[in-house]
């Protein structure tokens, strides 16, 4: 009797030191976890708006530009979805430096960072789309606390578009992958012909998505082709 009472306690010790050591293994299982302010891909504005096939889709890797512009104080705004491969952190330390656009953009000349503070930014950008320059600055507001960035026209600067305003919204999958909604309005002055605009949002946009996520997913080591830093 007494053996099979320090039996029946031995193996009661045991599912203790399970139990003890099992939410350890299950943590680590599920990773860290979204930081602070993170919203998860859970949350319903991550897929608002969107087909179950659209998700898929994004899901997949694939760039989804939505067939529906959201209507944002009465102008049409063009959104985009898609995934980063990439710890949500990263994804915003780089994408929060958009003065370094000119390293990876093709048809972006020039990205100067004008003036920085805590929160935002202002940048000054040349491209140069089918042999027309377009010059313009821009202010942006980096909200960690909700991890979204957002950017608009300088109103004073002297700027050779009429409308551009845009942001990203991101949100937390797990420790390896970063969901992403993009908006942008783009409207270009009189004197730039339409078909340039026309170009910028339907066949530059998408490319030029495609590309900011090689650069981000590189780390910020992805370099286009021929690129130098200003001044070499």
């Amino acid at each position: 009797m007494k053996y099979k009472t320090q039996a029946i306690a031995f193996s009661a010790a045991l599912v203790l030191a399970a139990l003890l050591v099992l939410p350890a293994w299950t943590s680590a299982d599920r990773g860290s976890g979204p930081p602070k302010g993170a919203m998860t891909v859970q949350d319903p504005s991550a897929h608002e708006g969107m087909t179950p096939e659209q998700v898929e889709r994004a899901n997949k890797g694939e760039i989804v530009i939505l067939d529906k512009p959201r209507d944002m104080k009465g102008e049409q705004v063009v959104r985009a979805a898609m995934m980063f491969r990439k710890n949500i952190d990263e994804v915003w330390d780089l994408i929060t430096q958009g003065w370094r656009q000119e390293e990876y953009l093709p048809r972006l000349e020039s990205s100067e960072l004008v003036e920085k503070w805590d929160g935002g930014d202002r940048l000054k950008l040349s491209v140069d789309i089918m042999g027309i320059k377009i010059n313009y600055q821009i202010i942006g507001d980096r909200d960690k606390s909700s991890y979204r960035s957002s950017w608009k026209l300088d109103p004073d600067y002297k700027n050779d578009m009429k409308q551009l305003s845009g942001a990203w919204q991101f949100y937390w999958v797990d420790d390896k992958s970063t969901f992403a909604r993009y908006s942008t309005w783009v409207e270009t002055k009189a004197l730039i012909p339409d078909f340039v605009q026309e170009y910028m949002i339907k066949k530059d946009l998408p490319s030029s998505l495609s590309v900011q996520r090689q650069w981000i997913e590189s780390g910020g080591t992805y370099k286009k082709e021929g690129y130098k830093p200003a001044g070499q």
